[in-house]
């Protein structure tokens, strides 16, 4: 089978080469393997396809001997491509203690949360084995919003950190606590909770935290503005470090459909030092049911600020190639997803969809659609899942973004 074999196709035609929405899956090669191994030959940039008949006509091996035909002509033997698949389980939200108990089982397996989702009725909690499995016990503790300001001490002490916010079908929004081994430069010493009203004026409420050196870390609760006694205002948890000093803050705003130049700002404070906290999108009066047309990026820095590479932003409608480099964040905005990027020229973000109706998207039957079109395995590591309301269409569309890296 000859490299001449080998062109480029669309990626609905990848999806199709490797199953369903390009998921690994055991007796079969996954698209995101194909797209590693052509990505390093001239023309074939995104995905691969055999001229002479249909890729979802070929069977196992044919698939692979498309692989390896596309690493023998590019002339490389990256031991990354060939990468065992790491197992994944999906965690549906139900009650704290059941959420949390299934956290933790999947957990004794060797796996860690990777991603919470950002956009579904009813959240999922993700969870990966890593690539480096450590020998060290890893565990969860799902705490509800209003119960934060008891809980912090006992989480501080006992080494838990923030890792996402789910939120059930009609039910309080919940935080997930990770206690995981950290090297003593990234571990927080210290938690504090901060209250907003209105996140326009986010930023005045975290500069005395920041002044004392903390810096956002997870949104715990949106902000909800309607009528005297049904509002609630917004939490945020922002933590320090053991050596971090005074921190200034800066909080960008975007309201437009288009991002350009909310893209730029970013750009340009990132390169001159500032560094990303947090990305959180909103309704406008905070409803989960209303379009989100807000977006807020925290970026905070130091007292010695380092120029780094800028980080860059965009908007899309569409699954695939997401961003430029490796994948940073991801948000539902404007019924789009809103994607936050590191350049870098060897690794990409690659989101593949799955199609929710609305009752499996409120959590009815959502595990069982989840662990058959997003498979029970993945070669890459997952990054972050958004999703949207399928305008005009009904239900949802759930990108799975994953980080995929070449010639590591």
């Amino acid at each position: 089978l000859g490299a001449a074999t080998i062109v480029s196709a669309s990626p609905q035609r990848t999806a199709r080469l490797a199953g369903r929405h390009g998921r690994p899956s055991g007796g079969r090669v996954s698209d995101s393997m194909i797209r590693m191994a052509t990505a390093y030959l001239p023309g074939a940039n995104r995905a691969t396809a055999i001229r002479s008949k249909p890729c979802e006509t070929l069977d196992m091996l044919h698939c692979r001997r498309i692989v390896l035909a596309a690493v023998v002509a590019a002339g490389i033997a990256d031991t990354s491509l060939l990468a065992a698949d790491r197992d994944v389980a999906w965690v549906v939200v139900g009650g704290d203690d059941s959420t949390e108990r299934e956290l933790n089982a999947h957990a004794a397996r060797g796996l860690r949360l990777a991603a919470v989702t950002d956009g579904l009725p009813c959240s999922v909690a993700i969870m990966q084995r890593p690539e480096a499995p450590s020998a060290q016990e890893v565990r969860y503790r799902v705490v509800a919003d209003r119960d934060h300001a008891a809980a912090l001490p006992e989480l501080t002490t006992l080494g838990f950190e923030p890792r996402g916010m789910l939120r059930r079908q009609g039910g309080r929004a919940l935080v997930v606590w990770e206690r995981a081994p950290r090297p003593a430069s990234a571990r927080m010493v210290a938690w504090r909770l901060i209250e907003f009203g209105n996140p326009d004026a986010l930023e005045a409420d975290l500069t005395a935290a920041a002044a004392d050196g903390f810096r956002a870390v997870v949104l715990a609760r949106v902000a909800f503005r309607s009528w005297p006694g049904l509002s609630e205002k917004g939490l945020l948890l922002v933590g320090k470090r053991a050596d971090e000093g005074a921190r200034s803050v800066r909080v960008l705003r975007g309201t437009n459909k288009n991002v350009e130049d909310l893209d730029r700002e970013l750009a340009a404070l990132t390169a001159d030092g500032w560094e990303y906290d947090l990305l959180f999108t909103s309704s406008r009066d905070g409803s989960q049911q209303m379009r989100r047309e807000r977006a807020y990026l925290v970026l905070s820095r130091g007292s010695t600020p380092r120029a780094a590479r800028p980080l860059r932003l965009v908007r899309s409608s569409s699954w695939g190639s997401v961003g430029d480099g490796e994948p940073v964040a991801a948000a539902n905005y404007w019924h789009e997803f809103m994607f936050v990027s590191r350049p870098d020229d060897r690794r990409r973000g690659w989101g593949s969809p799955i199609r929710l109706s609305d009752l499996e998207a409120s959590g009815v039957g959502l595990g069982l659609r989840l662990g058959l079109d997003g498979g029970r395995d993945q070669r890459s590591t997952i990054a972050s899942a958004v999703a949207r309301q399928a305008e005009g269409l009904g239900g949802y569309e759930l990108v799975i973004v994953v980080d995929e890296r070449f010639g590591r």
